[in-house]
């Protein structure tokens, strides 16, 4: 994802420039749209549709957890308290759309809980870091990965739903879980890059 990364930079970088709303502004309406999706992600074990009604608010609030940071670059509005809400925003989000889609996809709590707490602790890790040793690094398995997991799910338990199999068990799990459970094992890989990396900066620390 970090090649994807420079090129958003590039691309938004323009748009940036001209932004009337301020980078804080924008990490906040992209928060808003996030929990919007989150909500949609809940109610779509009553109604399939609302996975795909969900689609278009993570892609725009992923795109505009982007944009901030380009902004407060590009029109030298940096701050900490910036880099504070928008870290905090993340595991806000991160935990609301990963609960509404535990929620709307009918995961079992246990699979569901044991998932939220490896994708948060793989969250606080990449934050850690920054914190202790000044350095933020984006090719570990992290935030952008999990976005567009989170964009495909949806996509796919809609497709299920409509050939039936949404709630249907393979070895005693359903697809939904099956992936949910790959999602869980994607965060235990962020863990292990970043702890490793974490481990690497210390000693060059030294």
């Amino acid at each position: 994802m970090n090649v994807w990364r420079t090129r958003m930079n590039a691309w938004l970088s323009p748009i940036a420039a001209a932004s009337p709303l301020s980078p804080n502004a924008i990490s906040v309406l992209a928060l808003v749209v996030i929990l919007t999706s989150a909500i949609l992600l809940g109610f779509a074990d009553r109604n399939p549709v609302l996975f795909l009604a969900a689609l278009p608010f993570i892609f725009i609030g992923g795109m505009l957890d982007a944009f901030d940071g380009i902004v407060a670059r590009v029109q030298d509005k940096t701050s900490r308290l910036g880099d504070f809400l928008d870290h905090f925003f993340d595991r806000i989000a991160d935990l609301a759309l990963l609960s509404g889609w535990i929620i709307g996809a009918g995961i079992r709590i246990e699979i569901g809980l044991i998932v939220l707490v490896l994708v948060s602790l793989n969250g606080y890790l990449g934050t850690q870091i920054e914190a202790s040793f000044g350095e933020r690094s984006y090719d570990q398995t992290g935030r952008g990965e999990f976005i567009l997991a989170l964009f495909i799910l949806p996509l796919l338990a809609w497709s299920l739903s409509r050939m039936e199999f949404l709630h249907t068990d393979y070895a005693r799990l359903t697809i939904p879980e099956w992936v949910t459970i790959l999602l869980g094992a994607g965060a235990v890989h962020g863990l292990i890059q970043r702890f490793h990396l974490g481990i690497a900066l210390s000693r060059e620390s030294r």
